[in-house]
Formats: C-alpha cells, structure tokens, sequence
C-alpha cells in the first residue's frame, strides 16, 4: 500500500510512519508539497493535517478532489481535540474522513498486516 502522509510536526510523521512501517509511506510538512506529490503520483491513502503551512489541509483536499490524478483516494484528515459538526459538514463535502490526534495516538499498538 502506498500512503501519503502530510503533516507539519515532524514527531506525528515518524509516529504514523513507524506504525505503517510495512507500508510505502511519502511523507511532507507542508500542504503545498503534498499537493505536489498528488500530481505526480499515485497513492492508496492520503493522511494529512488539518492546520499545515502555506496550504492548509482543507485547501489540498479541494485541490486533490479538482486537480489531481488521486480524485478518488481516500483521505484522512488528522485535527487536533475534538470532531465537532462543522468538521463533519465539511468532511462529507470533501469525501473525507477524520482522526483527532488523541485517536492516533490511541492507535499506536495497533497490529496492521
């Protein structure tokens, strides 16, 4: 499975890129250089941030869903606190899902094959 992972603190990405460790994993800090890798390439899955720098991550996710070859790919957006409504009224529009941080970190033992 190749996953891209799109995040500003680099202590998040080495986290999620030691629990996909069997994966490909593409990882970036800033939405602007994970809506470069959308262009170019192909991924399974997209994991990326909510608040990144230059593009946030509602702005890649529009772009993605208009301009990329991973229209269809599923994401996730990572938020910190809590899902509220407004998340989840803009997640449906976006055909996006949603982790908090603190489900993440939840999901450190988890056994993935």
């Amino acid at each position: 499975m190749k996953v891209l992972v799109v995040h500003r603190n680099e202590v998040v990405l080495e986290s999620i890129k030691a629990q996909l460790s069997q994966w490909y994993i593409r990882s970036c800090t800033s939405g602007l250089d994970g809506l470069l890798c959308c262009r170019l390439e192909h991924f399974d899955l997209i994991l990326c941030g909510l608040d990144l720098p230059v593009v946030t991550g509602i702005e890649m996710v529009r772009s993605i869903r208009n301009f990329s070859v991973n229209k269809k790919t599923p994401v996730i957006l990572l938020a910190e606190g809590n899902e509220t409504a407004d998340h989840v009224r803009l997640l449906n529009l976006m055909n996006a899902n949603l982790l908090t941080m603190e489900e993440v970190t939840e999901m450190q033992n988890l056994n993935l094959e």
